[in-house]
């Protein structure tokens, strides 16, 4: 009864949310057709490029930062339209794209994303710097990642304009991340635990817990940002994280989402080819490595999840997919690492097909659609209903 009970909600009420434009769906398609226009040179992809562009610039906050486009719960609520740290890889991603076609307005979308930074970053400690996961959530760092993306997008920016107090910022940031980084005597390498470990609220499993595609994810963006502008620290910190995860891959080229067991969650595993091939560029002994590495994720994703059209979001380890619904935001990750691995010829060209076929499946849903990691209070609303009903029925 519980089972039926369970379904019934999940069927009727706990359907996902649908989400325009998320920043995350908007960057990663953008990044993905400026790696395919620097392979190919063929004018489609910088077209899709400006009109992307265009969608990113238009969604940036008033006061100058990036918003996912959902209420979702990171430690903290964090309110729809409420700009966070994990999203100032829009700035990264604007960085690139100026790099390649400049443009004023474009101009004045990453001065203003590079001052959000700013105005939200605090000092920690001796020159250690973080910002705020969520400021208008919380004043406190409640989870590290946001500092990593902050400071990737912070490093690549200031190779286009310099300035000195951001590129104080943007050290300090990094001397924080190397801090705060934790290891184990039987395992390779470091890693981050994904929330802040000086919070008094977490329980034991979520002051446990690490989170391996996040990890790669700000290994990526530190790795852009180190080959923009070097940091100390930095490099050791990038190589370090990837050696911890390369050391929980499996010999079929899995990689766990998090320390504990769980599916795969397609738009972080792509991620995690990703970090490798960005990270192969640091490490000239380990280049190699890192690009079979990718490739073995590549070649999973390709056989486990892509249907023609699209990607299924999640798929159980022996490759049973778990989710049939087509989710933008997961996509959008996905194909932005395969546009990543053609330019850097870690697979030929013949995988430009299979972008371009999902890029049109993406842009009809005109880059928006439903996204399982978002809530509204339907959803909160039905949770707590079902917490409340479930447990008067016997199993």
């Amino acid at each position: 009864m519980r089972k039926i009970v369970g379904n019934f909600f999940k069927k009727l009420i706990l359907y996902p949310v649908k989400v325009r434009h998320c920043s995350q769906s908007v960057y990663r398609s953008l990044l993905g057709c400026l790696y395919l226009w620097d392979f190919s040179n063929d004018q489609k992809w910088r077209l899709r490029a400006e009109t992307l562009c265009s969608i990113l610039i238009d969604i940036q906050t008033e006061d100058g930062g990036f918003d996912n486009g959902y209420d979702y719960n990171f430690g903290r609520f964090h309110k729809k339209g409420e700009p966070i740290a994990p999203e100032a890889t829009g700035l990264l991603v604007l960085v690139e794209y100026y790099k390649r076609f400049g443009g004023i307005d474009v101009e004045v979308a990453m001065k203003r994303a590079a001052s959000w930074i700013a105005n939200n970053a605090f000092e920690v400690g001796d020159s250690d710097w973080a910002i705020p996961y969520g400021p208008y959530s919380s004043k406190d760092v409640i989870v590290y990642n946001g500092t990593s993306f902050a400071a990737g997008a912070l490093g690549t920016y200031l190779s286009v304009f310099f300035d000195y107090t951001l590129e104080r910022i943007y050290h300090g940031m990094n001397q924080y991340l190397y801090h705060v980084m934790s290891s184990s005597d039987n395992q390779p390498g470091k890693f981050w635990y994904y929330a802040d470990q000086s919070r008094k609220d977490l329980t034991a499993i979520s002051r446990s817990k690490i989170d391996y595609y996040h990890q790669m994810q700000q290994a990526e963006v530190h790795a852009w940002a180190e080959l923009c502008l070097s940091s100390p620290l930095q490099k050791e910190m990038i190589l370090a994280a990837v050696e911890h995860v390369a050391s929980k891959q499996s010999d079929n080229g899995l990689i766990p989402y998090y320390n504990i067991d769980t599916d795969v969650h397609l738009w972080g595993y792509c991620s995690c080819a990703s970090g490798f091939i960005v990270a192969s560029k640091l490490d000239t002994a380990k280049s190699q490595e890192y690009i079979k590495r990718a490739k073995s994720i590549i070649s999973w994703i390709l056989k486990y999840s892509w249907n023609g059209d699209y990607f299924f979001p999640i798929v159980d380890k022996s490759g049973v997919v778990k989710d049939k619904r087509f989710y933008v935001r997961s996509d959008a990750w996905v194909f932005n690492a395969l546009a990543l691995a053609i330019r850097e010829k870690v697979i030929d060209s013949s995988f430009v097909s299979i972008c371009d076929r999902n890029y049109i499946m993406m842009e009809r849903t005109n880059f928006s659609g439903p996204e399982n990691h978002a809530t509204n209070i339907r959803i909160r609303v039905a949770k707590k209903i079902m917490s409340q009903l479930v447990g008067l029925w016997p199993k």
